[in-house]
């Protein structure tokens, strides 16, 4: 069967349209391989029909709108357990998942036995009452339990309510291991973002709410969010619980957190590419330098350097410590630093089993066994469990690499293994590990996941979808009309920041019944960086009107005037910027800019030589400067200050094309030529392909107020050619 029908269905669904999802749904019934829904479909059409014909008959019936929300219910939990099957039976990571787990055979008391039982085991091997072989037997046993466990959730159908019940018990259970607990949420948590059930959906958040340990609290928390992506809000359950959820201040602020944190796992190719580009040739540079558990020491070197520059190993060590901080800031902002490194290691065998890319990190797991005895070294996996500075998987990753080359260790760094400096300045400021930090780990590694698992492709990715807009889990609309409203200004600043344009606009018509001034002053903020200046001109004057004198709103107001060429009302825009924050020069520069542009280039020439006397370095000032003196006709000026940026090595392609201008202006063609050339060859490809008359064109007014006719201006392209 076409998997199509069933997607037409889950739309119909969300679109509450019944009959049109019961007749999509319909040609599974002529394959065996949904006979276990046959019954509850005809059921489900029976009682349709029922409520068809009662209506039918004008009865006035005031249960109508619950019962046929009810039989959406019911249709859309058929719909997901028909995905279901098509997919353990015909998508290869399901076949294996659902294999392994009817081998296993296990019942929900095995499962709950078999987890007591392994608390009280490992209690007893505290006491050292059992060897080596049976403590490895007795941890192997169980890491098979827990994967058969975690393959079993995955694979599940629409939970019942007493299955929600049983798992729900069971980790919060004080008689549970808190990794075993944690590695169930999170093999909740990808069954449900991969076909919504309200009842897992009800555990996380229950979960979320009642669990002490904060592991598997941050775990819940991942868990209920990223399921609020899609049009889950046909369950009235589920929006009364999430408006609940976001009444409480701090949910609501970890939420928002949250949705920051995924972009900046999003980022890691980004960051990574950074540390190669700028970070790791400036540590090779100064290969003169080792790391000790003592911090950065120097090596022996040749004593005539210290005569020779005896300032160069200061400097070094200076550069090198500075090089060292900035990665250490890139994390602390939420940088995932270490995913360049650690993508290479997820090909080891230890990945194929997956449960193990969620497996919180325990020295005991029976894939590192090897890794133990070959390290001897207790106190190094030790630092690894609480000082490591990276998440889960690659505390896996990192532990069987270093048993891989343990051998080939100088002896000197072997010294280092167990101890806190093993990791540099970056560990320090995580060890007390904060709910956010913990949330950021797990995070980074549903992420590994996503972006390296072989086996991650039937399972929902909530870093996926076109352009990664499925990371904008706050965007669903579930979360309209709650407490996170409020908080829609700050995640939109923040994407703003980082040029998410497509996303904010994603959350911005999530939010459009707000019309309220951030609403439109973000909206016209994310115009303007689109380049839809008109329309950002209109979007930001009604957040000016609706709150007046918002600085930010009216510095991109006129920057939005400037750039759509409304030029008098920038320059009036930004008067009222300088009269406001006089020592803001920027303010005072695009006032320049604008009165220039609107035919008074004389008014803004004291302006600009003040700006040049104040800041002599600043090429911008030096720029506007030499346009407004041309612009003014003042050229004797206006060349000797083009001839200025013409030279200088941060000269620009348009400070090629206003030197052109002022040779041009001043009758030495041959020169205006070779910089109108030379603007050509550095100018960006869209300019390239535009042409030189295109470049006229716009600056028009400025060469006719000096004599160029529009005739010379064709025969000067035609000379360029």
């Amino acid at each position: 069967m076409d998997r199509s029908i069933i997607i037409n269905t889950a739309s119909c669904i969300r679109k509450k349209r019944l009959n049109d999802a019961l007749k999509n749904i319909q040609p599974i019934t002529s394959e065996r391989l949904f006979a276990p829904l046959y019954d509850r479909l005809g059921s489900i059409r029976d009682d349709y029909e029922l409520l068809k014909n009662y209506m039918l008959q004008g009865y006035n019936d005031p249960q109508r709108d619950k019962l046929y929300q009810n039989l959406l219910l019911r249709l859309h939990r058929l719909t997901s357990d028909a995905d279901m099957i098509w997919m353990v039976n015909t998508d290869a990571t399901m076949v294996s998942l659902k294999t392994r787990t009817v081998n296993a055979a296990l019942t929900e008391e095995q499962v709950r036995m078999g987890m007591e039982d392994f608390v009280s085991e490992v209690t007893l091997l505290q006491l050292g009452e059992t060897g080596l072989q049976v403590k490895e037997q007795i941890y192997k046993r169980h890491q098979d339990l827990m994967s058969a466990v975690f393959d079993m959730i995955c694979v599940s159908m629409q939970w019942t309510s007493h299955e929600a019940d049983f798992y729900q018990q069971l980790v919060l259970s004080p008689t549970v291991h808190a990794n075993d607990a944690a590695l169930i949420v999170s093999a909740v948590t990808l069954s449900c973002i991969t076909h919504f059930d309200i009842r897992k959906f009800s555990m996380l958040e229950q979960v979320y709410r009642h669990s002490s340990d904060e592991n598997i609290r941050q775990r819940a928390l991942v868990g209920w969010a990223l399921s609020l992506h899609g049009n889950n809000d046909i369950y009235d359950e589920m929006s009364q619980k999430v408006s609940s959820l976001c009444e409480d201040e701090e949910v609501a602020r970890e939420l928002l957190e949250m949705q920051m944190q995924m972009y900046f796992c999003m980022n890691a190719e980004k960051d990574n590419d950074e540390i190669q580009r700028d970070i790791i040739p400036n540590l090779m540079k100064h290969n003169n330098f080792e790391i000790t558990r003592l911090g950065i020491v120097e090596k022996e070197e040749d004593t005539m350097q210290d005569i020779l520059n005896p300032d160069a190993t200061d400097k070094a060590m200076d550069e090198m410590e500075r090089t060292f901080q900035r990665m250490v800031d890139m994390q602390k902002n939420g940088s995932d630093i270490y995913f360049g490194g650690f993508s290479k290691m997820k090909r080891l065998p230890f990945f194929y089993n997956l449960s193990n890319w969620f497996c919180p990190f325990y020295i005991e797991h029976p894939d590192l066994a090897t890794t133990v005895k070959k390290l001897n070294n207790h106190s190094f996996l030790n630092n690894i469990l609480h000082h490591g500075p990276f998440c889960d998987s690659d505390k896996y990753s990192f532990a069987l690499a270093m048993a891989s080359v343990i051998d080939k260790i100088p002896a000197n760094l072997k010294s280092m293994l167990g101890t806190e400096e093993m990791f540099g300045p970056v560990s320090k400021d995580f060890s007390q590990k904060p709910p956010s930090h913990i949330r950021l780990l797990y995070l980074q590694d549903l992420y590994r996941f996503f972006r390296l698992s072989d086996r991650r492709k039937p399972f929902f990715n909530p870093f996926g979808g076109t352009e990664g807009l499925n990371a904008l889990f706050l965007s669903g609309s579930v979360l309209r009309h709650t407490a996170m409203d409020t908080r829609m200004p700050s995640l939109g600043h923040f994407m703003l920041k980082r040029r998410k344009t497509k996303e904010l606009h994603k959350l911005l018509d999530n939010y459009s019944y707000l019309q309220q001034p951030a609403y439109f002053s973000l909206k016209g903020a994310c115009l303007l960086q689109e380049g839809e200046y008109e329309e950002a001109v209109a979007c930001l004057k009604k957040a000016l009107d609706a709150a007046p004198g918002q600085r930010k709103t009216m510095g991109a107001l006129a920057r939005a005037c400037l750039m759509s060429g409304h030029y008098a009302e920038a320059a009036d825009l930004y008067r009222q910027l300088m009269d406001m924050q006089p020592e803001h020069t920027n303010d005072a520069l695009n006032w320049c800019i604008a009165v220039i542009n609107d035919g008074r280039p004389s008014e803004a020439i004291q302006t600009l030589y003040r700006l040049s006397y104040q800041q002599p370095d600043d090429h911008n000032v030096l720029r506007v400067l030499a346009w407004g003196l041309m612009a003014s006709a003042r050229m004797e000026q206006a060349t000797k200050e083009y001839q200025r940026l013409d030279g200088a090595e941060w000269a620009t392609a348009e400070d090629h094309l206003n030197t052109g201008y002022c040779y041009w202006i001043n009758g030495d063609i041959k020169e205006a030529v070779a910089r109108f050339r030379r603007f050509l060859t550095k100018c960006d490809q869209q300019k390239r392909e535009e042409g030189i008359r295109a470049q006229f064109l716009h600056d028009k007014a400025v060469l006719q107020a000096n004599g160029i006719s529009e005739s010379s201006m064709n025969i000067m392209a035609d000379l360029i050619g």
